[in-house]
């Protein structure tokens, strides 16, 4: 239990620290890092996956309280344009978890692999959404919203990858977009992880202390630490350069899509 209990503080400190560097849901991490702990741990191959996405997604609420905090001290959320994209966050997060349990855990960890890929190669590349200057997009922001909770809470991640693209396309400053799309994981990680704890209440599976695929003491030791470590990662990554921290996170990216495709 204590080995646990240590593994799980190790991850969030960790996750923290990429979080804070990087400037991405630590949930790209967390995941593939609970699958190997879970295996570790003995838990039944059939609901790993879940367990391990469900996992992060609690765990993301916490260090996206922090987050948002953060940024709303520096003015750096735009409300107005973050509410629709909310609306459909709410939906989209819901059924992406309904929709998870449905995929076998295998194939849902392909799938978070070529995610991680798909990111390595749009970094690569430097693939971005044209700019468009009007911020007002209607009910397209319902659907881009829904589509963002959707495929988060399927990949078990805050979903900034996908929305600070979009608010930056929008016409929004990078400042805004970040401190917008923190405020918009908090909505994610609630609705996902509610989604994965329905889903699981019935399934005899498994092991004690979860809450349906959400396993408790992991997303103690995680939230906890995370918090505290976020901010340093955002300190270290003003001492190293754009450029180096970039290739970091290419090989990061790399690395866990060798592990969840191949191994």
């Amino acid at each position: 239990m204590i080995e646990e209990v240590l593994i799980f503080i190790s991850l969030g400190i960790f996750s923290g620290l990429i979080a804070g560097m990087f400037g991405i849901g630590g949930g790209t991490l967390i995941v593939p890092v609970l699958v190997t702990c879970f295996i570790g741990l003995g838990f039944e191959d059939a609901i790993i996956v879940h367990m391990a996405i469900g996992t992060s997604m609690a765990s993301i609420f916490f260090t996206g309280v922090a987050s948002a905090n953060a940024h709303m001290k520096k003015n750096a959320i735009d409300f107005q344009v973050m509410r629709p994209v909310v609306i459909g966050i709410i939906f989209g997060s819901f059924l992406g978890a309904v929709f998870a349990i449905q995929i076998a855990g295998s194939l849902l960890k392909i799938i978070i692999g070529l995610f991680a890929l798909f990111v390595a190669i749009q970094m690569i590349f430097n693939i971005e959404l044209s700019r468009n200057k009007n911020t007002n997009n209607g009910n397209k922001s319902y659907v881009v919203g829904s589509f963002i909770g959707f495929l988060s809470s399927v990949l078990g991640i805050g979903g900034g990858i996908f929305s600070v693209p979009y608010f930056k396309s929008s016409g929004m400053s990078l400042t805004s977009s970040i401190g917008t799309s923190a405020a918009c994981g908090i909505p994610i990680a609630i609705f996902a992880s509610f989604g994965y704890a329905l889903m699981g209440l019935n399934n005899s599976l498994l092991p004690n202390m979860s809450l349906g695929y959400i396993y408790l003491p992991a997303v103690l030791g995680i939230s906890f630490t995370s918090i505290f470590t976020a901010s340093y990662g955002a300190k270290i990554a003003h001492f190293v350069s754009e450029n180096i921290l970039k290739k970091l996170l290419i090989s990061l990216m790399l690395l866990i899509a060798i592990y969840m495709i191949v191994l």
